[in-house]
């Protein structure tokens, strides 16, 4: 068996939407899939299994569900793409089997799904290879006296797998971090990975006045596709109530998937920004 990594977050969409706030999603739509997102490390002819479970939080619905997998990346603003399983260059579709096929879950009730995953002996190509475990439901939507409209709307719910060849590098780079002209307080940053895994970026943006004390902080997290790109939009917190002065901007931020380090974190350099607050 190999590394194993699950983040417990939710996925859910009626055009995808993505997010990591799983209970103020699970209240509004009333279904959640836990993990989602598997980070997994697996050799030629490894078989592996993973559980994912699919929960409906609804006090008096009863919610059916079909599954199903499907072929993920994301774009260059970090948003998911679903193409058809086997679809892409990178697919681990075909590795896959899951049961059951279809749940119906009663009002606050969860079910397993069993994945099962059979990596064959020969691949061509190391580093990360990818596929979803997709559960799709038709909820009607509400209207303005939370009753029911007429219309029906499909979502789709995700646990999105990393599944990684060792060797592999993952090797993210900041080409560039700016501030936004337009837009106080938003930093973009550029980053790409030239390693075949991906990068999975989290650390903090500092904001420090002139005597080098934090007066504000704000998290980052971002994942990088192995040979990908992506422009990361930082909306810093704080920055309205800052006194008029000048300050800077450091970031402490780490790249926590690295299989060429053990899978310890790197560090990840990102220049200083100045900024003065009006």
């Amino acid at each position: 068996m190999g590394h194993t990594r699950t983040l417990f977050a939710l996925a859910c969409s009626t055009a995808f939407l993505a997010s990591v706030a799983y209970a103020p999603l699970a209240k509004a739509f009333g279904v959640g899939v836990q993990p989602s997102t598997v980070e997994m490390t697996i050799k030629p002819g490894d078989r592996q299994r993973q559980v994912v479970t699919v929960g409906n939080v609804h006090k008096t619905k009863t919610i059916s569900l079909t599954m199903a997998l499907a072929d993920w990346s994301l774009d260059d603003n970090g948003q998911l793409i679903l193409d058809a399983p086997g679809d892409t260059d990178r697919s681990a579709a075909e590795w896959v089997r899951f049961s059951p096929a279809a749940v119906t879950l009663k009002p606050e009730t969860s079910q397993d799904i069993t994945v099962e995953i059979s990596a064959p002996y020969k691949i061509k190509e190391k580093g990360d290879h990818r596929f979803a475990l997709m559960a799709t439901t038709m909820l009607p939507e509400l209207d303005d006296r939370g009753e029911v409209s007429g219309v029906w709307n499909r979502y789709q719910l995700t646990s999105l797998f990393y599944l990684t060849l060792t060797p592999s590098k993952s090797l993210p780079e900041v080409t560039s971090v700016a501030l936004n002209s337009e837009k106080p307080g938003l930093v973009t940053m550029h980053i790409k990975n030239e390693g075949d895994a991906h990068a999975r970026l989290q650390g903090t943006a500092f904001v420090k006045d002139q005597a080098g004390d934090i007066v504000a902080e704000t998290p980052l997290n971002a994942v990088v596709l192995d040979g990908g790109t992506r422009t990361y939009n930082i909306t810093m917190n704080e920055m309205a109530e800052l006194e008029s002065g000048k300050y800077t901007i450091d970031f402490d931020l780490n790249n926590t998937f690295a299989p060429q380090n053990k899978f310890r974190a790197t560090s990840v350099p990102v220049n200083t920004l100045d900024y003065v607050a009006n």
